[in-house]
């Protein structure tokens, strides 16, 4: 394989499937072999003409001004990596259930309060702005060369598209991160950072153990988790042939199977000092009371 093909192939499935979507096409759009009205989320064509692909790829059109577009595109990878392999460790169906949650919500919304628009990409990239920020609220970021803390980059990057992108930019990010405030919500069944912000009060995480002591208390708001149904585990689980149902895999770490386990134990506990009770711990057979020679 080579090196180009070995670094798409290390992209995690879901951000290289946006990643890829977005640059084939601006570049069919370049060329002039499908222009992005082919690709818009035109509600009429979709429910007239049955188009539903248009639903997903109307979120991945790039910005028509290739600079900005090859920038929107890049932090689009970036914030879909850092939520699928930090905030949801690699599980597939997490991050589906979650893109399954956030964009409809987008979807109604649009249709019911924005006028038809080329891309929907600012929304999505507004709600994984939010998700991410929330997840990592005390790193520090670079927003256009400029050094912030990640908790205020949703508010500063709704600044920017007011000023740089105008008004109806500025909705479609509002209307993203209202998205993936309602996900927040759901995820750690309360209503939000705002509430907190407004009356200087938020629920505690519990996260001491039996047996241990945790001085680490964090905010509250970037410890929800929201799993996946049981059905769209097994389902993705049938179409990947990975088993995401077992309890290790769902934090993100490899599972041996059962069988091969048990292998493994056999074959350390036949190896001599090789396991804890191996013969570093072997007795030598005395009964008590009798004397060694």
């Amino acid at each position: 394989m080579s090196e180009l093909g070995e670094v798409v192939a290390s992209i995690p499935p879901v951000t290289r499937t946006i990643t890829l979507t977005s640059l084939v096409m601006a570049g069919l759009n370049s060329f002039g072999v499908v222009p992005y009205s082919s690709f818009t989320c035109y509600f009429p064509d979709i429910f007239r003409k049955f188009e539903l692909y248009r639903m997903l790829t109307g979120f991945l059109i790039p910005n028509p001004q290739p600079m900005q577009g090859l920038m929107e595109v890049y932090m689009l990878y970036t914030f879909s990596k850092g939520l699928e392999v930090s905030k949801f460790k690699r599980n597939l169906p997490d991050f589906l259930y979650y893109l399954m949650l956030i964009l409809p919500t987008m979807l109604v919304g649009s249709y019911f309060f924005l006028p038809a628009v080329l891309s929907l990409s600012p929304a999505l990239l507004s709600a994984f702005t939010f998700t991410w920020s929330v997840a990592n609220y005390d790193q520090k970021v670079n927003f256009y060369f400029m050094p912030i803390k990640a908790s205020l980059l949703p508010a500063v990057s709704l600044g920017f598209r007011l000023l740089v992108d105008g008004q109806l930019s500025f909705m479609l990010s509002l209307l993203g991160m209202a998205a993936a405030y309602f996900y927040n919500c759901m995820e750690t069944h309360s209503f939000g950072p705002l509430v907190a912000l407004v009356s200087s009060k938020e629920p505690t995480p519990n996260q001491t153990r039996l047996g241990t002591v945790n001085n680490y208390t964090a905010w509250y708001y970037s410890t929800g988790e929201l799993p996946a149904p049981q059905w769209l585990r097994k389902t993705v689980s049938k179409l990947t042939g990975v088993d995401y149902n077992t309890a290790p895999l769902n934090r993100g770490f490899a599972v041996i199977p059962p069988q091969t386990r048990n292998e493994n134990s056999s074959k350390k506990a036949s190896a001599g000092g090789s396991s804890f009770m191996g013969t570093a711990f072997r007795g030598k057979g005395r009964r008590l009371g009798t004397k060694e020679e």
